[in-house]
C-alpha cells in the first residue's frame, strides 16, 4: 500500500471537514468557503483536482440533502487518492 503525499492528506482533511459542516452544522456556506480554500490549496501545491466533481458539488450545494453531499465528498476524496497514487 502506498503512502499519501502531505498534499492528499491535507486536501482529504478538507474533505472531510467539508462533510462535517454540512452533515453535522448544516453550514453550507461554511463548506462552500472551504471548497474555495481548498482548491487554492491544491493550485498552490500544483496537485490537480477533478474539475467536473467540484462543480458538481456547487451545482447541489443548496438543494441536495446532506447523504447527497456527503457521497460527493467521499468521492472526491477517492479520487483525491487516486490521483495522488498516480504522481
Amino acid at each position: 500500500m502506498s503512502r499519501l503525499s502531505p498534499t492528499a492528506i491535507s486536501i482529504i482533511t478538507l474533505l472531510n471537514n467539508m462533510d462535517e459542516l454540512i452533515v453535522l452544522s448544516n453550514n453550507r456556506e461554511g463548506a462552500k468557503d472551504a471548497m474555495r480554500a481548498m482548491k487554492v490549496y491544491a493550485d498552490n501545491k500544483s496537485f490537480p483536482l477533478p474539475e467536473e466533481k467540484i462543480y458538481n458539488f456547487y451545482a447541489v450545494l443548496l438543494d441536495s440533502r446532506p447523504y447527497t453531499l456527503s457521497s460527493l465528498l467521499k468521492d472526491l476524496a477517492k479520487e483525491v487518492v487516486r490521483i495522488d497514487s498516480k504522481r
